[in-house]
């Protein structure tokens, strides 16, 4: 199995495998280990980066007892570096995380980026790509006004593959919530489906800051149709409307229409409803 495909795998998976002898005096992970980018699509200007470590296999090693720092730099400005502490964040609580850092990429083109652990050697460095044109909706930008289906039209079983999902999430359309002049929280996800395995606990910690804030629209786009039946899977409109490559996202909308968050993979209850204003 190549080195890409057991990433990806693990990734999806969300696999963590820390035990007794995964580190040593020099370094808190194995010999082997390795970081890679958990972000798909990066633009010029302050982006959120969300990196991963696993071991040779492929499984996950991320973990909130290692700290560590994270540095980027433009391909041939190595002497020019941006140096964060990662934040670490669960993917799957209690099973596998990664490390959340922000930084300003002032230039498109190849960046790289470099992971040390606390007490340890900087890992290999590996390459991400910043886009000059960003094809997901940037903050500041108006949302889509993408027209989905909501309760009142389908039974939900029809719209979503949430096995719980929340009524409140399905009574308005995605056009319907950013014109009401209230602050939403929009995800894309697809619980059933996912790439990544990360779309169901994504979507469960939006549904769990929802009672937190009776004045914001919550919406969730079901990222396919035909769901029940798995081998002609169609992306929904929305989902190309907004320039999405991966799930799930999660957007904040103010009450005029702005973005004004976006968050690819994972997020945090506080990066909610921080960028909610709370």
């Amino acid at each position: 199995m190549s080195r890409t495909l057991s990433v990806v795998l693990a990734l999806g998976l969300g696999i963590a495998a820390c035990g007794d002898d995964a580190g040593t005096a020099a370094s808190p992970f194995p010999e082997g280990a390795f970081a890679f980018s958990a972000s798909s699509s990066l633009g010029v200007g302050e982006e959120r980066l969300l990196v991963a470590i696993a071991d040779e296999s492929g499984a996950r090693l991320a973990s909130p007892e290692v700290p560590v720092t994270i540095a980027v730099w433009a391909e041939g400005q190595e002497d020019m570096p941006q140096v964060e502490g990662g934040i670490f964040i669960w993917a799957l609580e209690g099973v596998s995380g990664l490390y959340r850092v922000t930084f300003d990429f002032d230039l498109s083109g190849t960046w790289l980026v470099q992971v040390t652990p606390s007490g340890g050697e900087p890992m290999e460095a590996f390459p991400v790509t910043v886009y000059a044109e960003h094809p997901v909706p940037a903050v500041g930008e108006a949302a889509p006004l993408s027209e989905t289906p909501t309760g009142a039209e389908f039974p939900l079983d029809e719209i979503s593959t949430d096995p719980d999902p929340d009524p409140r999430f399905y009574e308005s359309s995605v056009a319907e919530a950013v014109t009401s002049g209230r602050p939403s929280v929009i995800v894309f996800a697809t619980p059933a489906f996912c790439q990544t395995a990360v779309c169901g606990p994504t979507l469960d910690i939006v549904k769990s800051v929802a009672d937190e804030h009776p004045d914001a629209n919550f919406v969730h786009v079901e990222v396919y149709t035909n769901l029940d039946d798995a081998s002609n899977l169609q992306l929904v409109p929305a989902v190309l409307e907004w320039g999405l490559p991966t799930e799930p996202w999660v957007f904040v909308v103010d009450s005029a229409g702005l973005v004004v968050a976006r968050f690819e993979g994972v997020v945090t209850p506080e990066e909610i409803s921080a960028a909610l204003g709370e």
